[in-house]
């Protein structure tokens, strides 16, 4: 039956509806219209959408019209809409309307929109917005489509462009080569499969552009093409996607993120099944991961942060379940934040540039990291942080480049490393570097390097710290309460401004010659301090060899000589010049052989009163001299003769040196027995 008062356009596609047949009218939707025969009247359309129009046996009813001008108000909402609705190339006069409506399929591919309102909808197929035109919004807030959303290549303005919050799509969203200007609000919504916005330009630069805090993704978030970098999105304003859950993987993948002045991703408590991906992307503003969960891999690899001044990149607290890949390419202007954060894999920043000069170019306090920390060929301007950071193998910078000109340029204070910490191979430091109180299972290893500014690794753990002759060291260095296995070195190459104070070392590798290490202790400017010498003999002394720990014994005395009052000063003297402290027994020997020959010649020549004339037995002058000299043995000379006068002062200066040189060379004898 043909609908009463249509016009021809409205009665061709009354005469299709009950076969389900598509009616092209052939009007643009580009153009305005002009030809009465184009039109169709919205209430012809909504009378035949609600089952006016009886349908034909054996066929499915629905409406199908292409480039047609839609007049009047197309409003079906709250109604049960039993058909299929496809209105391509179409030209709408006023806002479409199906808030809290129950349809199937829609399709409006190609068509020129004021508006869509569909809040509250349910559409039982698929919505196919492809190519739509619409300088007004689009609001699809809670709707529920049972099928895939397609709003490919669409073009929609408002404020917001697209509001689709707690929006429910069982299968994908996909949203590929579409241009919206204004917010795309998707706080809450579910995606059953995945959401493609490969290609899409999001527009709102003072706002936010897409939000989707709170967002679920059950089959991965793709946001640019891994293959293909410049099918990515182009985001100017802040991307949220805060408490996002997405599965699978999120694919950042060339993604150009523009808020220079503020945050340009943010997705706080982010939570990723697999891997994170923002490769080959250039971010103007902050990347803000706080707190984080990526199960794969965060990858950053050829990325670009500019956020001068600012953190580049906020990981604070982040959870990584593999690598954070940096390698290769990839540059920060800007803080790298990774304070608190968890990486079960590696952190890879070889060839890295990170530009801060003011400021930190990586914070990386209380950061735990499974793997190592791979920096090789790292650039850095400003300063790297790893304060109390836990890196589970080897922290490598071999040919870094790092440079501060305010400050230090590695500050490790409680670093643990549980293989080597290498910073050899070119390495290359104009500024400080800190390890102050951290504890590397293998070797802190400097060879090859070069630090213009001070070096730090005071109450230092280490397995070995090792330098070379190609090591560069021009500022202070501070070794103070280190504790190292094995110091391995070229003492000359320490630089003058030195501090060892309480620096523990079981061994040198290169221990000999002593006057070199001890030419290493003299560059030690804390004035005189007893434990650096007493280790370096300590050490001598584990490695069988005593003549140089005595050495070392020696100079800490006359070092400590040079603090004393002048009259204790003149007795070091003394002591030095005769028995050299204590740890020169020949020294001593060979006085008390001359105070012997000496005195037994002085002795002969004036033979001193016997005590009891009738009972003293014949004077021998060379034993009563030894009896005066050895504090111990007797020879019975002493006790028979008596010397008076003269004589008398000079047998007890006679006992007092013998004292004196016989308990040195009885402690030499003893350190010498007890090393057999």
């Amino acid at each position: 039956m043909s609908g009463r008062h249509l016009t021809v356009a409205e009665q061709r596609v009354w005469e299709a509806f009950p076969t389900g047949r598509t009616v092209t009218i052939g009007h643009s939707p580009h153009m305005p219209a002009s030809d009465p025969d184009t039109v169709v009247r919205a209430e012809v359309i909504a009378r035949l959408l609600l089952g006016e129009c009886d349908p034909a046996p054996g066929h499915v009813p629905a409406l199908r019209l292409r480039g047609a001008a839609v007049t009047g108000e197309l409003d079906l909402s709250g109604c049960d809409v039993p058909y299929a609705l496809a209105m391509t190339e179409c030209t709408f006069q006023q806002e479409p309307r199906l808030e809290a409506a129950s349809t199937k399929l829609i399709n409006l591919s190609g068509s020129r929109l004021p508006g869509l309102l569909m809040r509250d909808a349910r559409v039982d197929g698929f919505l196919r917005l492809t190519g739509c035109r619409s300088d007004q919004p689009v609001q699809l807030a809670r709707a529920h489509v049972t099928g895939t959303a397609d709003l490919s290549n669409a073009s929609i303005s408002g404020a917001p462009a697209l509001h689709a919050d707690s929006l429910i799509v069982e299968r994908d969203l996909i949203c590929r080569d579409a241009t919206i200007n204004g917010e795309l609000l998707m706080w809450s919504a579910r995606i059953g499969g995945t959401l493609v916005m490969e290609a899409t330009h999001i527009i709102n630069p003072d706002g936010v552009t897409l939000n989707g805090d709170g967002l679920v993704v059950d089959g991965g978030l793709f946001c640019g093409e891994v293959l293909t970098p410049s099918r990515a999105m182009l985001s100017q304003g802040e991307l949220r996607l805060q408490d996002a859950k997405v599965s699978r993987c999120c694919v950042l993948t060339g993604a150009r993120l523009s808020n220079p002045s503020g945050t340009a991703l943010s997705a706080e408590r982010l939570h990723v099944d697999g891997p994170l991906t923002l490769t080959d992307a250039t971010v103007e503003g902050t990347v803000l991961l706080a707190g984080a969960s990526v199960q794969g891999q965060l990858a950053l690899q050829g990325t670009t942060l500019n956020a001068p001044g600012r953190n580049a990149l906020d990981a604070s607290l982040a959870r990584i379940g593999a690598d954070l890949a940096g390698t290769p390419g990839f540059s920060a202007h800007g803080q790298i934040v990774l304070d608190d954060a968890h990486i079960d894999g590696s952190v890879e920043l070889a060839e890295a540039r990170l530009h801060n000069p003011h400021g930190d170019t990586l914070s990386a306090r209380r950061l735990h990291v499974l793997g190592r920390a791979y920096c090789d060929g790292l650039t850095s301007e400003g300063q790297i942080v790893l304060n109390d950071a836990n890196v589970g193998a080897s922290a490598e910078f071999h040919r870094a480049r790092l440079r501060n000109p305010s400050g230090n340029t590695l500050t490790a204070w409680g670093l643990t490393v549980g293989g080597a910490l290498d910073c050899c191979d070119g390495f290359v430091s104009h500024g400080g570097m800190s390890l102050t109180a951290s504890q590397v299972t293998s070797a802190v290893c400097l060879a090859r390097s070069t630090i213009t500014g001070s070096l730090s690794l005071r109450k230092v753990r280490a397995g070995a710290v090792k330098t070379d002759t190609h090591t560069e060291l021009s500022g202070p260095v501070d070794l103070r309460y280190a504790q190292v296995d094995v110091l391995t070195d070229a003492p000359a190459r320490w630089p003058d401004d030195l501090l060892l104070d309480g620096l523990v070392y079981q061994q040198l590798e290169a221990a000999l010659p002593v006057e070199s290490r001890l030419a290493w202790l003299a560059k030690e400017n804390s004035g005189y301090l007893p434990q650096p010498y007493e280790q370096l003999a300590a050490a001598y002394t584990n490695s069988g060899h005593d003549a140089a720990a005595r050495e070392v014994l020696l100079a800490k005395c006359r070092c400590q000589r040079a603090t004393r009052p002048p009259a204790l000063r003149l007795w070091g003297y003394i002591q030095d010049w005769t028995v050299g402290y204590g740890y020169r027994p020949a020294r001593a020997a060979g006085w008390l052989t001359l105070l012997l020959l000496t005195a037994t010649v002085v002795f002969a020549a004036h033979q001193p009163p016997a005590a009891k004339p009738a009972e003293a037995p014949p004077f021998n002058a060379f034993l009563f001299v030894l009896d005066l000299l050895l504090p111990v043995v007797s020879f019975g000379q002493e006790q028979a003769f008596h010397p008076h006068g003269w004589q008398q002062w000079l047998a007890a200066g006679l006992i007092a040196a013998g004292w004196i040189l016989a308990t040195t060379i009885a402690a030499g004898l003893t350190r010498i027995l007890s090393r057999r």
